[in-house]
């Protein structure tokens, strides 16, 4: 799979980025935001499991025929764009360090759900990193 055919996912991560960090400092403004807030932090955790499900789907079927380990999920391929390293893991790097900071310096719990979005942007790299990691095969067994 050619990273330009996976280069949804890499819009989708920033997008998704922008706009939790967007409304976390709305909500943190203004406090009639936060259960937008939290139901934002809701929805991203739901499609990042989905996306890591998936991600995880692909890479047992793959294995198969190719060795793949735990780590190939979270680690991108070798000769990975730079640029693309700096989108995917500064998208959850963002998610995370911006829920933390939210949570941290508000007095509302509600801003708590905002750790799960980071889900979010772990599935799209999860994702990502299966479709386009290009792995070992696996050696013939003999019977």
């Amino acid at each position: 799979m050619s990273q330009y055919e996976t280069g949804y996912l890499t819009k989708l991560s920033v997008i998704g980025t922008v706009i939790f960090l967007s409304v976390g400092v709305i909500a943190s403004i203004q406090s009639a935001f936060e259960i937008i807030f939290v139901i934002l932090s809701l929805v991203m955790f739901s499609i990042g499991v989905t996306l890591g499900m998936k991600a995880f789907a692909n890479s047992v079927t793959r294995s198969r025929y190719e060795v793949i380990m735990t780590i190939d999920l979270i680690k991108l391929p070798q000769g990975t764009p730079r640029q693309l390293k700096v989108i995917l893991y500064g998208s959850l790097g963002a998610e995370v360090i911006g829920s933390i900071l939210f949570a941290s310096l508000q007095s509302s719990t509600n801003f708590a759900f905002g750790i799960l979005a980071s889900l979010f942007a772990l599935g799209n790299l999860n994702l990502w990193a299966i479709m386009n990691g290009r792995f070992e095969k696996r050696p013939n067994r003999k019977a």
